[in-house]
């Protein structure tokens, strides 16, 4: 696929259309002029002498445009068609209205054909709407009318766009030839909000980039735009699933009252503890850095588990649901991730990996016992890797069909560790 850079602005081709269009308009009118000045045919249709005329001209319209690039200059087969077309309508096998017809059907397939090759128009919008649109694309009795009407929703088409275009037309032609005032226009246009002035939001490196450097193109920052667009899609997958494995992690929040009750259960009659000490002086918000209300908090359910099995781990907190939603991802991938790292399934069987759940992580039931967390995506992971980590750590062999003993539900490990029921390797979650 050609990079957007590529492409052309866009705006230039629609001026381009328009000149072509009105230079066309003006031929075809002379010609009607004189056919009505020198010949007695009612219609310059019928007229034998200036027909031919007026089609050679439609015909030279398309084949030898020179004004810049249009929507058939990479349509390879509108020229044949076209030349097929009007031949046709020479011999009078054919009528204007089936050269109109001919020339809206290619259209239509550009159309299409830009949409297909340049999925970016429809992904950088996330309205949610992309899919609607693409069934509408491959649905050959979509007219072109139906599936524009479509793109403009998906996009989100501003209520008078077609006259704000005109206008930013009007500014380029002003401005044309004048780099500089360009590249002012572009930034007003494209990179800051026209109702206050400011810089749209995200939109400062991109701005930073292309006003720092004369020869800096738009197309250049579109083209950054696109890819670091399709960076993050590649990467989206890969990051929900993540998220899904580890949503279990989200099931156990508790609040300090509850938290703090079961540290002084734990060790009523004696010195405070290290799990009482580590709920009284709680880390700050690891998103914001803030210090949190000790009274209503948000932690990581995991860090919180471990901490009050007496783990030597520290407590992960947020200050709020937003803090939580913004680094929670972040820090479940940085210290929660399978303890097969690499080897992990999700990386080595696709296929496989896809078999996993929101529940389906397992924690070694031994390491448990050490107040450690060993996790593992799945039961399939577990089975491939467990027998290494109890070699290596604990200097134990297994067998695999062992694996349902040695293993527990992480999600199960957390609700019955934050419900203070016993946690350890002589229990069993099924």
């Amino acid at each position: 696929m050609a990079p957007i850079a590529a492409l052309p602005e866009q705006w230039t081709e629609l001026m381009t259309a328009r000149e072509q269009r009105a230079h066309l308009v003006a031929d075809i009118t002379a010609i009607k002029t004189e056919c009505d000045a020198n010949h007695e045919a009612r219609h310059v249709s019928e007229c034998t002498t200036c027909f031919p005329k007026v089609l050679d001209r439609l015909y030279a319209r398309y084949k030898d445009s020179t004004g810049g690039r249009e929507w058939f200059s990479e349509r390879s087969m509108v020229i044949p068609g076209l030349d097929t077309v009007i031949s046709e309508a020479k011999a009078g096998k054919a009528k204007l209205s089936d050269i109109d017809v001919n020339i809206a059907s290619e259209k239509e397939a550009w159309y299409r054909w830009v949409l297909r090759r340049h999925p970016e128009f429809l992904a950088v919008a996330r309205t949610g709407k992309e899919k609607q649109v693409r069934d509408l694309l491959n649905d050959p009795d979509t007219t072109r009318d139906e599936l524009v009407r479509a793109v403009g929703e998906a996009v989100g088409m501003p209520e008078h766009w077609s006259e704000d275009i005109d206008g930013f037309v009007e500014k380029y032609q002003a401005r044309r030839g004048d780099e500089k005032a360009l590249k002012e226009l572009y930034i007003q246009q494209f990179f800051k909000d026209q109702a206050t002035g400011e810089t749209l939001p995200h939109a400062q490196k991109y701005l930073d980039m292309y006003e720092g450097d004369l020869s800096v193109k738009l197309e250049d920052v579109i083209g950054k735009i696109i890819a670091a667009n399709k960076d993050d899609r590649s990467t989206q997958t890969k990051r929900e699933e993540h998220k899904k494995r580890l949503d279990e992690l989200r099931r156990a929040k508790t609040t300090f009252e509850r938290d703090r009750a079961k540290a002084k259960n734990q060790t009523q009659g004696a010195q405070k503890s290290g799990i009482e000490e580590k709920l009284d002086h709680l880390p700050p918000c690891r998103t914001c850095s803030q210090q949190v209300d000790p009274d209503v908090y948000w932690p990581c359910a995991l860090c919180m588990t471990m901490v009050q099995l007496g783990g030597a781990g520290d407590l992960t907190v947020y200050c709020s649901q937003e803090c939580d939603d913004k680094g929670r991802l972040d820090h479940e991938t940085e210290a929660h991730l399978c303890h097969a790292g690499e080897s992990c399934v999700f990386f080595t069987d696709p296929k496989t990996s896809q078999q996993g759940g929101p529940e389906s992580a397992k924690m070694c039931n031994e390491c448990l016992d050490k107040k450690e967390a060993t996790v593992y995506c799945t039961l399939t992971c577990a089975e491939r890797h467990l027998p290494r980590h109890r070699r290596s750590v604990h200097g134990a062999e297994m067998e695999v069909d062992r694996i349902q003993d040695l293993v527990s539900p992480l999600h199960k490990v957390v609700e019955m560790t934050l419900s203070g029921e016993k946690v350890g390797a002589d229990i069993t979650f099924t």
